[in-house]
């Protein structure tokens, strides 16, 4: 009968910690365990305190946070006496304490415990050590189990997620961050498990790989990366896990952290003028974004990764370079020629003014380009106003315009018009394109995608007022209205 319990006592456990609470199942476990010297104990509370004698009113030597492991020395009807790290002995109530002994069977309740306990904010950080003494004993059995690992590091990277301070045995470091530190998982049990499994080709771990993989490389890149290389790298990297992955959350992974980095390479290589490249990147992105779509046909992962292979296309504009690039315009006997010239950084909006064989060429100082979509760059036919769309972020491609008639900045039409397109701008990925200006010059056409999930059925679809910036007409439906203000 003892026998029989054994073999059912982890599902007993589960029951009872869905059922009946923390408190309880570490009773029941403590109840079933051999309370044998050498046996680890975990403190269960935000707070247990080791006391100097076992009564009551002893002496505190310190207050211990939970998960704190100790080591069993002796055990008495009501107090244990434990070895606490860097703390020497002392006394703590069995009502704060779970104990497993070193037996193979408690390491197995090890991992059942830790495992639930995982999915609760509350007791994460007990579940977080009881996995890592765990994987102690497995590795020191030379037993070790990579779904151990993964359990481990997936839950290290929850407790990172959230305030601190954060227990130094888990490889939980603290950086600054937009609003303050925060906490960073090494990684290690994620690669751990990856050597475990190495050589391991049984269709059955393929998920388990899938999970560790995917752990591993968010791990490796914690923060985006800044540089060319890095980020050709980080995109690469999650890419491959992508095309070959089948594990549904490892998909989700690298949809969005794909997605993120291919479009801050994308603007990396538009600005240095490697087209090819960014044809290529968009192709890849779009091909892993048809893939998750195909293997999580209820979730929005994929349709999310493939608008990003959408916002590479807009980038790339024409597929000639960002700059130079030029338009032109005759009125009566005058020609106006505006350009986008310079080095990256340095960019400059000329005006070229042409009567006869007299040429004038003016800077337009005040109105400094930063990276425009190739072939975007349109002048009015009146010669008195230019547009173009400038990508002014990774997912952010919008409209901007400025006279020729002064030397002013260059203003987002969003700010000037205000309204809709003012709200699409505060969206996470903005993708706008210029239909042109009306005959008379004095209006512009554009249209703006906005969205930070996925993207809507249509483009919205607006005509602004070059005098004032005004919003003078937007639709997502009645094109042919749109398209007589433009006439």
């Amino acid at each position: 009968m003892k026998e029989l319990a054994r073999v059912f006592l982890p599902r007993f456990v589960l029951a009872l910690l869905l059922s009946l609470g923390l408190a309880v199942a570490c009773a029941v476990v403590a109840a079933e365990t051999p309370e044998c010297a050498g046996a680890d104990v975990f403190t269960t509370p935000r707070e247990a305190l080791l006391r100097e004698k076992s009564v009551p009113d002893a002496r505190i030597v310190a207050r211990l946070p939970q998960g704190t492991r100790l080591v069993l020395t002796e055990a008495r009807d009501a107090y244990w006496k434990v070895e606490a790290p860097g703390l020497g002995s002392g006394w703590i109530s069995r009502e704060v304490g779970i104990v497993f002994s070193q037996d193979p069977a408690s390491t197995g309740e090890l991992v059942t415990v830790g495992r639930l306990f995982g999915r609760n904010e509350s007791n994460r950080r007990l579940a977080a050590s009881l996995l890592l003494r765990a994987s102690e004993r497995r590795i020191e059995s030379k037993t070790p189990d990579p779904e151990v690992e993964v359990l481990l590091g997936e839950t290290a990277e929850r407790i990172a997620a959230s305030t601190g301070p954060y227990p130094k045995e888990l490889g939980i470091v603290e950086k600054p961050g937009p609003t303050g530190p925060r906490g960073v998982y090494s990684g290690a049990a994620f690669r751990r498990a990856l050597e475990f499994l190495s050589g391991d080709a049984r269709p059955e771990r393929t998920p388990l790989r899938d999970r560790a993989a995917a752990g591993a490389l968010r791990a490796q890149y914690s923060e985006r990366s800044a540089s060319l290389a890095a980020l050709a790298q980080e995109t690469d990297a999650w890419l491959a896990l992508i095309e070959i992955a089948e594990e549904p959350s490892s998909l989700r992974s690298g949809a969005e952290r794909s997605g993120a980095a291919a479009l801050s390479l994308g603007r990396y290589l538009l600005a240095l003028g490697k087209l090819d490249d960014l044809r290529q990147l968009e192709e890849r992105v779009g091909s892993a974004g048809a893939r998750v779509t195909d293997r999580l046909r209820d979730a929005t992962d994929g349709a999310r990764l493939s608008a990003r292979a959408a916002i590479l296309h807009a980038m790339r504009g024409n597929g000639t370079p960002a700059f130079p690039q030029e338009a032109r315009v005759t009125v009566g006997v005058k020609t106006r020629v505006v350009r986008i010239d310079g080095k990256l950084g340095t960019l400059q909006l000329t005006c070229e003014t042409q009567v006869g064989g007299t040429h004038d060429v003016t800077p337009r100082k005040a109105s400094v380009p930063i990276l425009p979509v190739p072939g975007s760059l349109r002048i009015s036919p009146d010669g008195r106003s230019v547009a173009w769309v400038e990508v002014a972020g990774p997912s952010v491609l919008v409209p901007v315009t400025t006279s020729l008639e002064r030397d002013e900045p260059a203003r987002e039409v969003a700010f000037l018009s205000t309204g809709r397109p003012l709200r699409d701008r505060a969206l996470a990925h903005v993708v706008s394109t210029l239909s042109g200006f009306s005959k008379d010059g004095q209006r512009l056409g554009l249209s703006i995608q906005a969205w930070n999930q996925t993207p809507g059925p249509a483009p919205r679809y607006s005509v602004v007022s070059m005098a004032t910036g005004e919003l003078l007409f937007e639709t997502s439906k009645d094109l042919k209205s749109f398209e007589r203000l433009l006439q």
